[in-house]
């Protein structure tokens, strides 16, 4: 076979494998939520350029490895990866082993002194070289992040998302599953609501009015959190109370419920008179 039939065989070859990976490029998905700047393109123009060239010096590589084998006679022509598993062991025939036995002897058996292996050297190389990118990468040119980095970056995300979350379930909550809020920002939307809705009747400390005492240990209907989330939610239309189903959402009610229910102890002046039943609950 002459040599340019075989270098456009395997550059066939390479062209196919080239466009395979274009179309499965193009058929993949996109990357959600990802935003492709001028870096990112840089970063992958530069990457796709060292691994063209590194493709392509090695195609030339071969091609002229091809040209000097046509050159030699048939009978000197060797394949491509002739004794590449020898080269990369470095290792002496075993014919030849006199030539590297050292004076060690132990119970007859001889020490050879082989050389290690170049796979091994160069794969050692390699890690320093690895060592010195990562060093430069993490600790000199900013861009890396190192663990503690990350963790808090890590942590940050997990509580926006932890927000959307509760911002998400928040308005599935109704009597039956509503549970007492203690996260400070929710308790302060709580107070809020409580100032703007509710103080008109029951006080801004919750001290009573038209409405009865939220401070004390006595309650109407219940001091328990389903039992005020539920007040809250249905009103008592007998005695003036509203339902605020229709004007808060499930979350809001919830907060403010979480709200009512931490004015439990607290002494603000004129408290109007205990009503109802004492609650043993929390």
């Amino acid at each position: 076979m002459k040599p340019y039939q075989n270098i456009f065989k395997h550059l066939k070859f390479l062209v196919s494998v080239l466009l395979l990976f274009v179309s499965f490029t193009a058929h993949a998905e996109p990357i959600p939520d990802r935003v492709i700047n001028v870096k990112d393109l840089l970063d992958l123009f530069i990457v796709s350029a060292c691994i063209f060239m590194m493709l392509t010096l090695l195609f030339m590589l071969y091609i002229l490895k091809v040209m000097m084998d046509y050159v030699k006679p048939v009978a000197e022509r060797k394949p491509l990866f002739a004794g590449l598993i020898e080269k990369l062991a470095d290792a002496v025939p075993v014919e030849q082993e006199d030539s590297i036995l050292t004076d060690h002897n132990y119970d007859g058996i001889r020490e050879l002194d082989n050389n290690l292996p170049l796979w091994w050297k160069y794969m050692f190389y390699l890690s320093i070289v690895c060592a010195g990118l990562y060093i430069y990468y993490y600790h000199f040119s900013g861009v890396g992040n190192l663990q503690i980095e990350e963790y808090k970056q890590e942590m940050a995300q997990a509580d926006k998302e932890v927000e959307e979350y509760m911002k998400k379930s928040a308005n599935s909550v109704d009597e039956n599953n509503v549970q007492r809020l203690t996260d400070v920002k929710r308790l302060e939307s709580g107070k809020v609501i409580f100032v703007q809705n509710c103080a008109a009747c029951h006080g801004k400390g919750g001290e009573g009015g038209v409405g009865p005492n939220l401070t004390d240990e006595y309650w109407i209907h219940g001091g328990g959190v389903k039992e005020v989330f539920k007040t809250v939610k249905y009103g008592v239309p007998q005695k003036g109370m509203i339902s605020w189903k229709t004007q808060l959402s499930p979350g809001n009610m919830q907060e403010v419920t979480s709200f009512i229910l931490s004015l439990k102890g607290s002494t603000p002046p004129n408290p109007k008179a205990p009503q109802g039943e004492k609650y043993e609950g929390e």
